[in-house]
């Protein structure tokens, strides 16, 4: 055998690009086969599964979001429950405490237990629509006050707690204590009012 038999034929250096170009096609074909539908319709499994599936990822955190805001607002029964008490409690306490009047003279004086018993009752009302997120429950500690506050004035004759006479400066406060309560319980349900409409738009956005 001579020389030239016994001598291998290396390929020419066209023929390693081609040879290498088909399998970069060969492996490119693969990778595009293999991130296509299949014929029976189900998804290839993926390496990343949240690069894979990014509107499953969205659905779910959004599904999280939406149940911690849900969770974060108490029941119906726990807000009633917790404006009554607080009605009653708060209500009791201003009712006591409205006919208080500091007496500067004999033709002065300064009825601080009315402005003392009227925040009261507004940041009480207050408390309570944003803690339970609705505005009926900003009315109800106001409300409950006022019909304590018409009990003890009406129901017994000769009451001490709350006087309505226009003859005598605890009885002007008596009378002045109705208005404040209306005041106190108008102003907390707009203040509950726009504060939840400002979560709603928090929420939106």
């Amino acid at each position: 055998m001579s020389r030239a038999e016994r001598t291998p034929v290396n390929p020419a250096p066209w023929q390693n690009s081609a040879g290498n170009g088909n399998r970069g096609d060969q492996i490119s074909t693969g990778y595009d086969s293999a991130t296509r539908l299949s014929a029976d319709g189900t998804k290839p499994a993926a390496a990343d599964p949240a690069v894979a599936n990014p509107a499953d990822e969205t659905g779910e955190t959004d599904e999280t979001t939406a149940t911690g805001a849900a969770s974060a607002r108490p029941t119906t029964l726990s807000a009633v429950l917790t404006t009554v008490i607080a009605g009653l409690l708060i209500g009791s306490v201003a009712t006591v405490m409205h006919a208080n009047i500091w007496y500067v003279n004999e033709s002065l004086w300064l009825p601080w237990g009315l402005l003392f018993s009227g925040a009261l009752v507004w940041f009480a009302s207050v408390w309570c629509g944003t803690a339970t997120r609705r505005v009926w429950a900003a009315a109800v500690p106001g409300l409950l006050t006022y019909v304590l506050s018409w009990g003890f004035a009406y129901l017994k004759n000769g009451s001490a707690l709350v006087v309505t006479s226009w003859e005598a400066p605890i009885g002007m406060v008596g009378y002045g204590w109705f208005a404040v309560i209306f005041v106190a319980v108008m102003a907390a349900v707009i203040v509950t009012g726009r504060y939840i409409v400002r979560l709603r738009r928090q929420a939106r956005d």
